[in-house]
């Protein structure tokens, strides 16, 4: 353990957070690559889905690296970084474990927004009460032979979580 200066022996409006949020994974929603098409809309969907966890009015400029984001990434206990990406051969996902992996990587062959979706629906209504918590993963039936599968159906569980 490290010694604390002054200044923080000191100061005595130091916010905790319970151990139940600190200990909860984190996670950070960006997007890159090329501009355009339904990149950023879908990284915003993607974010909301993600609450209360995730860090919902992230700003990222376009000279952010990912290297940038995996150095704040301690400081703000975030465990996993989803990475919405757009190339010349399609759309891609990956999903990466803060520090050091492994990463995942999904081509996105189509997707549907949160908006198309509410527009569907006869009565167009969204409860905002929903995204309080976190969402509910449920890998029942989620198995299959090899590595890459377990790798997956683990990553899937650790980016959410435990239900008490």
């Amino acid at each position: 353990m490290g010694r604390k200066g002054r200044s923080v022996r000191n100061n005595k409006n130091v916010y905790t957070e319970p151990d139940e949020v600190v200990n909860a994974p984190h996670s950070f929603v960006i997007h890159k690559g090329l501009p355009g098409g339904s990149t950023l809309e879908l990284t915003k969907d993607f974010r909301k889905v993600m609450e209360p966890f995730t860090a919902s009015s992230l700003k990222e400029r376009k000279k952010n690296t990912i290297k940038d984001f995996v150095a704040v990434a301690g400081v703000l206990h975030v465990s996993h970084l989803s990475i919405f990406s757009r190339t010349e051969l399609g759309m891609y996902l990956k999903i990466t474990r803060l520090p050091r992996g492994p990463t995942l990587t999904f081509k996105i062959h189509n997707f549907t927004l949160a908006r198309d979706v509410v527009s569907s629906l006869r009565k167009q209504m969204v409860v905002e009460e929903a995204f309080k918590h976190s969402p509910l993963v449920i890998l029942n039936s989620f198995s299959g032979e090899g590595l890459q599968m377990k790798m997956i159906a683990s990553m899937f569980q650790n980016m959410f979580p435990i239900i008490h």
